[in-house]
């Protein structure tokens, strides 16, 4: 007799951290019957738009969740009736039915994240705590037991920031949202604002969320330290313009200043480094990866243009052209999100403000980031004498653990360095 398979399909963690994604369309509907890998339906994450597939060969059964609706990773978004099953599947349930039964399977739930215990991991979480399944396996290996912690996400659920201030802290203590104006070590339980006749509230998107539990994580963890420098940009405006009208192509500032920092970079490797906090160590990783801030009508995401000590400045151009189009249009790749080594954010990009500085959001756990004004004409001295000429501030924030104000003057120096000598850009 032939048999099929009642196949609950979760939300899976498609992103470093994911803890929850907005179903933007369904793209098939119940009683469909469709082919493995066949388009699912569009989920809106903290960061992409993302188009989720069919993970077997089936007719729908159930669909969960209506398009603007949040829902966790690990919740049950459909369930199909197959005929097989792949080994690919993981976690997701699977029940064997008997199609000549006209009852319907039994439907079984089973949190394998939770289930499994490892030797030396941290107590299984009692039922009523609220936390991801990436949020619960990260617990067992920093050996947080969650029974301990009180949540900092919504209706208390516990975030993955909650587990790491715990790891280091050196302690699983109540939680609560964490400010950036609250020290390393403290906590802080928020006051609601009394609401008032005409106030207007707008709840953050998921993208915004994602950026201010970032912010706060940083600023709480990271013990901030500045610096800044002022160079001479004129011959760099020069290459520019040369380059564009050589090339028949765009070049971008933003490129142009990646392919300077990696001189500094490989001159002085704190900058390009992460502090572990659950380990106080030193992570250096073995590429020169830069990610920059990227403005969407959604929020800033942090695309990341990897190897660039291998690149060549017309390669590096290129890319931050594809990225910041595919960030702009939502359809940036998760992966294209992950592994930067240092981040920089172009401010002066941006309207015609003058720039004037300020504290920068390091992008935990990455150890530096470069800030950079419009180039713009100041007051310099040559010969004796006070000129107006193209210039560019740089600014810089950086982790003071594990970098000094006096490594931080001599990493800007270098940077500034092939700034006003552009032609080391073309060394390869």
């Amino acid at each position: 007799m032939a048999k099929s398979m009642r196949y609950e399909f979760k939300l899976p963690d498609i992103g470093e951290g994911l803890t929850e994604g907005v179903i933007s369309e369904w793209l098939v509907k119940v009683g469909d019957v469709i082919d493995e890998d066949a388009p699912l339906c569009t989920i809106e994450t903290d960061k992409v738009a993302v188009e989720i597939t069919a993970p077997c060969t089936g007719r729908v059964l159930e669909l969960t969740g209506e398009p603007g609706e949040t829902l966790e990773v690990g919740t049950v978004i459909a369930t199909f009736e197959t005929d097989e099953v792949h080994a690919a599947a993981g976690p997701h349930r699977a029940v064997e039915t008997d199609k000549a039964d006209s009852a319907p399977a039994p439907t079984i739930s089973i949190d394998e994240s939770v289930n499994a215990k490892p030797e030396g991991s941290a107590a299984v979480p009692a039922a009523d705590v609220r936390a991801a399944p990436a949020t619960r396996r990260l617990a067992r290996e920093k050996g947080v037991d969650l029974n301990q912690l009180a949540g900092s996400g919504p209706r208390g659920r516990i975030l993955q920031q909650d587990i790491l201030l715990a790891t280091a802290h050196g302690t699983a203590r109540p939680g609560g949202a964490h400010d950036g104006g609250v020290g390393a070590g403290q906590a802080h339980t928020p006051t609601p604002i009394s609401p008032e006749p005409g106030q207007t509230r707008v709840a953050l998107t998921t993208l915004q969320k994602a950026v201010a539990a970032q912010m706060a994580r940083s600023v709480t963890l990271i013990p901030h330290a500045s610096s800044s420098y002022r160079c001479e940009a004129g011959r760099f405006v020069t290459l520019r313009k040369l380059l564009q009208e050589r090339l028949g192509a765009r070049v971008s500032f933003t490129a142009m200043v990646m392919k300077a920092m990696v001189p500094a970079l490989q001159k002085f490797p704190n900058f390009n480094c992460s502090f572990d906090d659950a380990t106080n160590e030193i992570v250096y990783p073995p590429a020169i990866n830069i990610g920059f801030a990227a403005h969407t009508d959604d929020g800033l995401v942090v695309p990341v243009v990897r190897d660039c000590q291998h690149k060549n400045l017309a390669e590096i151009s290129a890319e931050v052209d594809r990225l910041a189009d595919a960030a702009r249009n939502r359809k940036i790749k998760v992966a294209d999100l992950r592994g930067g080594t240092i981040t920089l954010s172009n401010v002066g990009s941006h309207g015609r403000v003058e720039t004037t500085g300020g504290r920068l959001i390091i992008n935990h756990p990455q150890a530096a980031i470069i800030g950079l004004s419009r180039i713009r004409p100041q007051a310099v001295v040559h010969d004796g004498a006070v000129i107006a000429a193209p210039c560019l501030d740089i600014y810089m924030s950086y982790d003071h653990r594990i970098i000094d104000g006096i490594y931080a003057n001599l990493f800007i120096e270098v940077l500034a360095g092939v700034i006003e000598e552009p032609g080391l850009l073309l060394a390869n």
